[in-house]
């Protein structure tokens, strides 16, 4: 049987340019490796490149997250108008599956552990069920990853995923749309598949730098600081070096970043999300410490790690003269060009937009499309400036931190610290991450929910695709989320939990 496993891209910078930085989807390699070995798996990564229209499938596989919808279901009837049976998992599919079965033949709703199998075996035999539940995370079922069929194409081919979910409940998340869990693998598990992976690359003769260089792709390697402490110990023989997703805990803790660095780590992303108290409090995020944040970054770069950090600007609490402050605050806290700026964003699902969409008056920005939900538009009213002063400080903004010489100041202040430290591999990965961020919109851009340049990213479908212009519209069409005065449309307030939730951001966790 052919299977394809497909990751959906929308390009949220509205470019229509694939992208091959350092971060990945990796659900790829694990669903190929969860199938059956009668089955023939092709692995395409659509943030690299597009499938190849040419090819036909019995059986296609698609993750997407919310943004990604739309071209999720459309590249589903492309290959369902040529014989395939189309399965979606991911975010999406878990929390609405109801709105996406009229457009796949199956819908995953949870892990793929203990789904994946079930879901070809039931393909081969023509009883494919509408809906696959999964029963939760058995750490045990997680194989090794099959990164043969990546190796080549990801500059970081040796991706691990050693835990799944966080203990935190932020209100914004998409993991707690889906209920608070914090899922920890055996550190041995983690181990093997780290060997395993580079006796692949070996076998592949990639790169040796890439044998030795390891992303964990958690959303937050270091929610259980035992478990992570040991972790860490695991891979010091192994002589790798590392990068993680954390929370600001970790890096406000130099003891642990001495222990991470001895033990590999070298680079970290940490949401620090806003240098505003009442936005930090809005969403749910006692992690974090604004007044602690420059002692932590300088600590982690003394101790030879790089901290790369995100922010988000909050419609809700945020006014024109706290983005302008922007660039001085990241200049005192030692960040000077985060990775993004994006929009404080409410994904469906999530108690953020729950609470948005409970509101009398309308919260949300007249005709918002689903692909407007990927943080990078607006899709809120602004409610402490007129929208236009808000979107057009933004813009300016933007373009005062992200210019050359702000990046060519931060690699000053970073490398010279973390050579001392003797980490070469940190200040490479600067230099890495300061030439690919920048902020360069195209001509047209908005950034205004109803109102954007739309996704470039087409499907070639044929005359023939399409029994009716009805359902041309119903495939093609932008999937709106708002009405013309901003309400939320009925069938987004019935999202579903997958996991019971478990409020854990309040627990102490103590380093």
């Amino acid at each position: 049987m052919r299977v394809a496993v497909i990751a959906v891209f929308t390009d949220y910078h509205r470019r229509g340019a694939h992208h091959r930085g350092g971060l990945q989807p990796q659900i790829g390699p694990l669903v190929a490796a969860l199938l059956p070995d009668w089955c023939e798996v092709e692995i395409i990564n659509d943030t690299w490149d597009d499938p190849d229209w040419s090819r036909s499938y019995d059986l296609v596989f698609l993750s997407c997250v919310h943004a990604d919808f739309d071209r999720a279901r459309q590249i589903s009837h492309y290959f369902r108008r040529r014989g395939a049976r189309t399965v979606l998992g991911g975010g999406m599919a878990s929390t609405y599956p109801h709105l996406c079965l009229p457009y796949f033949d199956a819908v995953v709703v949870g892990d793929p552990e203990d789904t994946v199998a079930r879901v070809a075996e039931d393909a081969r035999a023509g009883r494919l069920q509408p809906v696959y539940r999964s029963s939760g995370y058995h750490a045990e079922l997680v194989p090794v990853p099959a990164i043969e069929g990546v190796a080549h194409k990801q500059i970081f081919p040796l991706s691990v995923e050693a835990t799944r979910g966080c203990p935190y409940s932020c209100d914004f998340c998409a993991l707690t749309a889906l209920g608070t869990r914090h899922a920890l693998r055996p550190v041995h598990s983690v181990i093997r598949d780290i060997q395993a992976g580079q006796a692949t690359l070996r076998q592949l003769k990639v790169a040796n730098w890439k044998q030795r260089l390891i992303v964990f792709y958690d959303n937050n390697l270091a929610g259980n600081l035992k478990w992570f402490r040991e972790l860490c110990l695991a891979l010091k023989p192994l002589d790798v070096r590392w990068g993680a997703c954390l929370t600001f805990n970790v890096i406000a803790n130099r003891e642990l970043l001495k222990l991470m660095y001895d033990c590999g780590c070298r680079s970290v992303f940490v949401g620090l999300e806003t240098f505003n108290p009442a936005t930090l409090k809005d969403i749910t995020k006692p992690q974090n410490n604004i007044g602690k944040m420059a002692e932590a970054i300088a600590q982690a770069r003394d101790e030879g790690i790089l901290v790369i950090g995100g922010l988000i600007v909050s419609p809700l609490h945020d006014d024109t003269a706290y983005i302008r402050s922007l660039p001085e605050h990241l200049h005192r806290c030692g960040l000077h060009v985060p990775s993004f700026v994006s929009f404080e964003t409410p994904i469906p699902g999530t108690p953020f937009f729950d609470r948005m969409a409970a509101s009398e008056a309308p919260m949300f920005l007249p005709h918002a499309n689903l692909y407007d939900f990927s943080a990078y538009t607006l899709v809120l009213q602004p409610q402490l400036s007129p929208l236009q002063d808000f979107l057009d400080t933004y813009y300016e903004v933007m373009r005062r931190i992200y210019t050359p010489w702000n990046r060519l100041k931060k690699l000053a202040d970073d490398i010279p610290r973390l050579l001392r430290r003797g980490s070469v591999t940190a200040a490479v990965l600067d230099v890495g991450d300061m030439y690919s961020t920048r902020f360069d919109p195209v001509p047209g851009r908005t950034f205004m929910a109803g109102t954007d340049t739309l996704p470039p990213e087409v499907v070639p479908f044929g005359p023939d695709d399409f029994e009716s212009e009805a359902q041309r519209l119903d495939i093609c069409s932008p999937t709106m989320v708002t009405d013309a005065q901003g309400h939320v449309l009925p069938h987004w307030r019935s999202a579903q939990k997958v996991f019971q939730p478990v409020h854990l951001q309040k627990r102490k966790i103590a380093a």
